[in-house]
């Protein structure tokens, strides 16, 4: 970097200290601190203000101090050039320890001024890599420069200080000419200094820019701020010298040196910055997408799409189907981009034997990426002529190709091509395709459980139908039957008896079978929602004692008594199914029955709230394990240990119409100890 006046050394370097990102001090030859900028507030936690004229030793731990002065000491006395990377850490305001790595600068404005030791300082503690920036900060050629412009001249120094920032740093006189230009912004702005010194700032701005950031910069110096920080703005754009622009987030700072106002912007790219931003809130939209349909084709449709624009100017999605063949689900293009490939994409015959685009992938399950796309690569995967043509006509710059993988399977892949006008491929996309690829293949594992359980829902009610269907008219052929045999009976005693056994023992099973099929066709009813309510505000005390009397004769099979405590006055009337209630009422009360051993009881209570009604049926049978608990009232579930019969039934289809009512159900028990179900009905309908 070209040497700048020394006027111009000593008026810009406060003014330029101050807002660098890295910790900067300024020490006279008493150690006092003579400047504290903004990023040495951040780190340690003091203001300028309650540093400054203070020696630097308070901000060091004890151990750390006579090595300081020291060192110190021997900067001064021209003992030693540089600090070369030295770690002294310092004592934060809350009291802790933060370790710090310095490089420093000895600058003399004047033989008639006192020196000044200006440090640098890297804090240790927020550095991702600490071996690969600190060498950054004490590579062997940074300290030669250092040195070497030590020998110099303090203009060198000064220049060595602001080439070390990683920021671009670029100051401007008033008539906005580039007066200094650093390392950091040859890096960012791909200019030379030699190139742009001297020269209008302009050239570093989009030209839709220019006149705004001139306007901008004569109002900034007319005002009474003398700088604005990172984030006190918007971002701004730069423009590098091939033509490309970035955002950036900029600081400015003006000084007045013999009448003449200089700008200072410290200018940092945060493009990967907003790449990640963007890649973030993609990941969030394709998520959104790929939950809003278990319809595979619907959802991946919707995907590719999304996708086109922001990742790709083509994507292609294939399917694995569960017997191996591939099936392609969608081809997508830029919506000005040639249509006429992604049509030939889409219908064409692909030879899966031979090479094809996403041949490796499906080969090995493992994700690739093409870049650059030459043109004998494509006469390798190309299918045919009309392929081949297609393949050319999308003008493909770079490809990558990612499985869509979930439970360790690869269950299809996606395509995604760059087309010339995109930049090509890198390695942070694919790794932001393989995040997709794994999303979306959660999204077909998750569509495809959904598409196999609705199977065998669909093969469940088409086996209810037929047990419906096909076990109804026998059953009504056997109920007419008994009702005949019944009326026709000899009434002999001996043979009276007997006949009367055999007919009561066919009603009691066709019966059993009956009330089987009623089940199931009362659940199937329930999960299709079709559980429809006719209420009326009544009394539950009828219904339970029509419950017990339907129980009695299974009762007093095992001598089991049965005792309602719930009168007609405990407990006001509540709208219910009355129908319904009693099935409810019907299927505890029997449950309870057949789980309560000879000689023990059945007792139902009931107690009134203000806003519901509870019913508790308690019995003294063996009792629930309390792992079991959860489990009762699901579908088909029996307790092993009962080998009761029946399809575990009853308990599900209470807790469907008691919930369908607004109410509760739930069970307390103890093994041994008996069992008590509950269930509550509200007061008023929430209809």
């Amino acid at each position: 970097m070209e040497s700048i006046p020394a006027h111009l050394n000593r008026e810009l370097l406060p003014s330029i200290l101050r807002i660098v990102g890295a910790p900067v001090i300024v020490l006279d030859e008493e150690a006092r601190i003579q400047l504290f900028n903004r990023a040495a507030e951040r780190v340690s936690g003091y203001s300028e203000t309650e540093v400054m004229g203070r020696p630097a030793w308070f901000l060091l731990p004890e151990d750390e101090e006579p090595r300081a002065r020291e060192v110190f000491h021997d900067l001064f006395s021209d003992e030693r050039d540089d600090l070369d990377g030295l770690e002294v850490a310092w004592v934060t305001h809350t009291g802790d320890r933060r370790p710090m790595a310095w490089t420093s600068a000895l600058i003399c404005d004047d033989v008639d001024q006192p020196a000044r030791l200006v440090l640098t300082g890297l804090d240790l503690t927020e550095r991702r890599d600490l071996e690969e920036q600190t060498r950054e900060l004490v590579a062997e050629d940074a300290i030669r420069e250092a040195r070497e412009a030590a020998l110099r001249s303090s203009e060198a120094r000064f220049s060595g200080i602001v080439e070390m920032a990683s920021d671009a740093i670029v100051s401007m006189d008033s008539n906005q000419r580039i007066v200094l230009f650093n390392r950091g912004a040859e890096e960012i702005f791909k200019w030379k200094a030699s190139e742009v010194l001297g020269g209008p700032v302009e050239v570093l701005l989009p030209e839709h820019a220019r006149d705004g950031h001139r306007d901008y910069v004569e109002e900034f110096g007319r005002g009474e701020v003398r700088a604005r920080r990172m984030g006190e703005r918007q971002d701004i754009l730069g423009r590098r010298r091939d033509g490309q622009t970035f955002p950036a987030e900029a600081s400015i700072i003006k000084t007045e040196v013999e009448g003449e106002w200089f700008y200072t912007v410290v200018l940092r790219d945060v493009s990967e910055r907003h790449r990640t931003q963007r890649e973030q809130r993609f990941l969030l939209r394709a998520g959104e997408l790929l939950a809003s349909s278990l319809d595979l084709d619907t959802t991946l449709s919707t995907l590719a799409d999304a996708a086109v624009g922001f990742l790709a100017d083509y994507c292609v999605v294939d399917l694995i189907e569960s017997d191996g063949e591939i099936r392609r689900i969608r081809v997508s293009s830029r919506e000005d981009a040639d249509p006429w490939p992604a049509q030939v994409l889409r219908d064409v015959e692909l030879d899966r034997r031979r090479p094809h685009l996403v041949h490796h992938v499906l080969e090995t399950g493992k994700a690739q990426i093409v870049s650059p796309v030459t043109t004998e690569h494509l006469e390798g995967v190309a299918q045919g002529e009309q392929h081949l043509e297609a393949l050319h006509r999308m003008d493909p710059r770079s490809y990558l190709v990612v499985p869509l993988e979930a439970r360790g399977r690869m269950l299809g892949v996606l395509l995604l091509v760059a087309s010339t006008g995109r930049r090509s491929y890198d390695e942070q996309d694919l790794e932001l395709a393989r995040e997709v690829g794994l999303r979306a293949g959660m999204a077909v594992d998750n569509a495809r459980l959904y598409r196999d359980a609705q199977r065998a829902v669909q093969a469940r009610d088409d086996v209810l139908g037929v047990v419906s269907h096909d076990l109804g008219n026998p059953l009504q052929a056997i109920f007419i039957g008994l009702e005949a045999l019944e009326r026709s009976r000899r009434r002999a005693d001996d043979e009276e008896t007997d006949q009367y056994y055999y007919l009561s023992a066919i009603r009691r099973s066709a019966e059993l079978m009956q009330r089987l099929i009623h089940e199931l066709l009362e659940v199937r009813r329930m999960e299709e929602g079709h559980l429809s309510l006719e209420r009326v505000e009544q009394s539950l005390s009828p219904l339970v004692e029509e419950a017990l009397e339907l129980i009695d004769p299974l009762a007093r099979v095992k001598s089991v008594t049965l005792r309602s405590e719930l009168t007609a006055t405990e407990l006001p009337p509540v709208p219910v199914d009355a129908d319904q209630m009693l099935q409810v009422l019907s299927n505890l009360v029997g449950n309870a029955v057949k789980h309560t051993p000879t000689e023990g009881s059945v007792t139902i209570r009931g107690t009134c709230f203000s806003d519901e009604i509870r019913v508790s049926i308690a019995d003294t049978g063996e009792g629930i394990a309390r792992e079991d608990q959860d489990q009762v009232f699901e579908r088909f579930w029996r307790a092993e240990r009962t080998g009761g019969k029946g399809l575990g039934l009853g308990l599900a289809i209470a807790k469907g119409i008691v919930r369908a009512h607004g109410g509760r159900i739930w069970v307390e028990s103890e093994v041994g100890q008996g069992s008590t179900f509950h269930f509550t009905l509200p007061r008023t309908s929430a209809d």
